[in-house]
């Protein structure tokens, strides 16, 4: 015979356990070259403190393999050494990388760093190259030349890499992942405007997310997000003006110029990094080039590009 009291008993402390409010946990740092924030929610404190402790790692870990600016990262020993292994969990970036070159047409290429150095965007030594110049540069920035096994990536000389254009978003990609290993259901993941959700929100419902006006500040436009992704690409982020024209920091490496037809590019996708490299690449492409684009693959996507002093919007028929 059933004890009611005691099923009484049981119910109601089950009812209280399952009703515990989440904490929001949050946490931040500069990492990859951009203010980074997680947030995240946990019933348990000190579970909540060993995932911040995983997160700390694997972003600390990605810093030190992808940076382009320190000496002893990945990247820099395949820039210095023109060749290098690759930890298991990379090789799929390195293979993203060259099937986003292939989609874009090269329009989204890793090997484009002599020219944005050209322009002086590492530096801050800006200035406008001559073509003669530029056609140098050119000839050293072909990511079909790029060669990948099945454990290492081989650079041809006088190449170098830059995944400055999908590092943050990877990260963003593979903090999600790490979350989800640990059973969180909600959490927003933001590395430099690379913008990864799981799940909804604590009040229920979809991630709100702004989208910075591109010609003033503030806020332009505010979208959703649930188990998806989204990068922005804007003319705002790093440029430089010379007698009235905007010098975007996003080379495009088939002219070796700096994509001029957009204002700002916000790409939506379940995987950050694939979001970035397209946003990269719709920028270079142009307002109604990379409209037609996005359609093609099916790929939401919010375009705002300047024509005759006045900002206009483009938005893909797939939501």
């Amino acid at each position: 015979m059933i004890d009611r009291r005691r099923l009484s008993t049981l119910l109601l402390l089950l009812f209280a356990f399952c009703s515990r409010p989440e904490k929001e946990i949050v946490y931040r740092r500069f990492v990859i070259g951009a203010d980074c924030e997680v947030k995240f929610y946990c019933f348990d404190t000190l579970r909540a403190a060993q995932i911040r402790g995983a997160i700390d790692r694997e972003l600390f870990r990605l810093d030190s393999l992808l940076s382009r600016f320190s000496d002893i990262s990945l990247v820099s020993e395949i820039n210095q050494n023109r060749k290098a292994a690759l930890p298991p969990d990379l090789i799929p970036l390195f293979e993203l990388c060259d099937s986003m070159s292939v989609v874009t047409s090269g329009r989204f290429d890793i090997s484009v760093a002599p020219l944005v150095d050209l322009w002086g965007f590492y530096r801050r030594n800006h200035r406008v190259p001559d073509s003669a110049e530029i056609a140098r540069k050119k000839e050293l920035v072909n990511h079909g030349r790029i060669k990948l096994t099945e454990d290492s990536i081989f650079i041809p000389d006088n190449m170098t890499i830059d995944l400055g254009g999908i590092a943050q978003a990877y990260a963003a990609d593979c903090i999600i992942a790490r979350l989800k290993g640990h059973d969180i259901r909600r959490a927003l993941v933001n590395i430099g405007g690379e913008i990864a959700a799981l799940g909804r929100s604590a009040k229920n419902r979809p991630w709100r997310i702004g989208i910075k006006h591109p010609r003033a500040s503030g806020i332009i436009e505010i979208v959703e997000l649930e188990d998806n992704a989204l990068s922005t690409s804007g003319d705002y982020e790093k440029f430089f003006e010379i007698g009235n024209r905007r010098y975007a920091h996003i080379i495009n490496p088939l002219t070796g110029f700096p994509a001029d037809d957009f204002a700002s590019v916000t790409i939506f996708h379940e995987r950050a990094s694939i979001a970035d490299a397209l946003a990269t690449a719709v920028a270079i492409m142009g307002a109604e080039n990379g409209l037609k684009f996005l359609d093609s693959l099916g790929i939401r996507g919010i375009i705002y590009y300047v024509r005759e002093d006045r900002l206009w919007r483009l938005e893909t028929i797939t939501k």
